[in-house]
C-alpha cells in the first residue's frame, strides 16, 4: 500500500508539473503573438522574415534583397492604411455605439474604461517607432587571402 501511495504521488507530481510547464509555455506564446499582433503589419513582416530566414537557408543576397521587398510592401501598407483609417474608425465608433446601447448603465462605464484602455495600448503600439529595416543583414566580409 504505501509503494502505491509512493507511485500515485510521483504520478501526480509529474502530471502537475506537466500541467503547468504547457501552461505557463501556452501563455508565454499567447504573449508573443499579442505583441506581434499589437506591433501591426511591420512586426508579423519581421517575424515572416525571420521565418522564411530559417526555414528556407537564405543566403545573404537573397536575405538582402527579401528586405528590400518587406521595406517596400511596409512603405504600401502604410500608405494603404492611412487611406482606409477613416472608415475603420468610423465602423468602429458605430460598433462601440450600437453595443453601448444594449448595455445596462452600470455596464457602460465598464464598457467605456475597456475601450479608453484598448485605445491607449493601439496609440501607444501606432507611435511605437519601427526600424526602416525588418532584420539586419551582416556585413559582407572583405576579401581576404592575398598578400603583399
Amino acid at each position: 500500500m504505501r509503494t502505491l501511495k509512493r507511485i500515485l504521488g510521483i504520478l501526480l507530481i509529474f502530471f502537475f508539473g506537466v500541467f503547468i510547464g504547457a501552461a505557463v509555455t501556452g501563455a508565454g506564446a499567447m504573449q508573443k503573438l499579442r505583441e506581434t499582433l499589437m506591433g501591426g503589419p511591420e512586426a508579423v513582416m519581421d517575424v515572416v522574415v525571420k521565418r522564411l530566414d530559417r526555414e528556407l537557408k537564405l543566403d545573404e543576397e537573397q536575405k538582402r534583397k527579401l528586405l528590400g521587398i518587406v521595406d517596400d510592401a511596409r512603405i504600401k501598407l502604410r500608405q494603404s492604411h492611412e487611406e482606409i483609417r477613416p472608415q475603420v474608425e468610423a465602423t468602429l465608433r458605430e460598433a462601440e455605439d450600437r453595443t453601448r446601447a444594449i448595455l445596462y448603465p452600470a455596464q457602460v462605464k465598464k464598457f467605456d474604461d475597456i475601450i479608453a484602455r484598448s485605445r491607449a495600448k493601439w496609440k501607444v503600439a501606432a507611435t511605437t517607432p519601427v526600424p526602416a529595416v525588418a532584420t539586419p543583414v551582416p556585413a559582407t566580409p572583405a576579401p581576404t587571402g592575398e598578400a603583399k
